[in-house]
């Protein structure tokens, strides 16, 4: 697959104000599997930015930081509703030609594999304008004409095959199909049958999960 520069962004629907705690800025418990095959338990929080974590085993030995080469992943476990997420340390190609690694989550694996790196998007609209396209609740509505900054969690996307190579998902419904190799009529019929959204995070990892299971068939 064709690997290409980080620029589309996925923007999903997990809106915020900017007063709320994000899962990156927080430690939550899990573990480490090191370069050398070790692993260490603790808790752990991520840094994407930086490409570091920091690990906190105990209270005596304070807070490490591993940056994404000492690392091959890491486990957090999210809490009741998010589960445990799981992270790989990747070697990516950039502009100078050298591989550097980066951390992306891992969201659906096969053969090829959906994998994701989140931010923090910030922005800004007037208090009387509802966030959401549609006409849907929006408790964050005021009649008032301010300016309102609000935070939410969005998500640059990608396809990783087996032979690590990275092509990074486009915004439309045309570009996604056009990221995997083979099988794009049958990806547009799955698309049209379940009436997925391309811009949803779930129901990519279920048109990831359709084609690796076209090859089975």
């Amino acid at each position: 697959m064709k690997q290409w520069l980080i620029s589309s962004v996925w923007l999903l629907a997990c809106i915020a104000l900017q007063a709320q705690e994000f899962p990156s800025q927080k430690f939550h418990r899990g573990q480490v599997t090191l370069t050398d095959g070790s692993v260490l338990s603790g808790q752990i929080k991520y840094d994407l930015n930086s490409e570091v974590i920091l690990l906190k085993q105990n209270d005596k030995n304070g807070i490490s930081t591993l940056n994404a080469s000492q690392f091959q992943s890491f486990v957090i476990s999210a809490g009741p509703n998010a589960g445990v997420r799981t992270f790989y340390s990747i070697p990516v190609l950039n502009e100078t030609g050298y591989r550097r690694p980066r951390i992306f989550e891992l969201i659906a694996q096969g053969k090829v594999s959906l994998i994701a790196r989140e931010f923090i998007a910030t922005r800004s609209r007037s208090a009387n304008q509802s966030i959401y396209r549609r006409s849907i609740y929006d408790p964050y509505y005021s009649p008032a004409t301010s300016l309102m900054t609000y935070q939410f969690l969005a998500y640059e996307l990608w396809l990783i095959d087996e032979n690590a190579e990275l092509t990074e998902l486009g915004n439309s419904r045309s570009d996604v199909i056009k990221a995997f190799d083979s099988h794009h009529s049958e990806l547009r019929k799955y698309i049209k049958k379940e009436k997925l959204k391309v811009e949803k995070l779930l129901d990519l990892k279920r048109l990831v999960d359709y084609y690796n299971s076209l090859d089975t068939l």
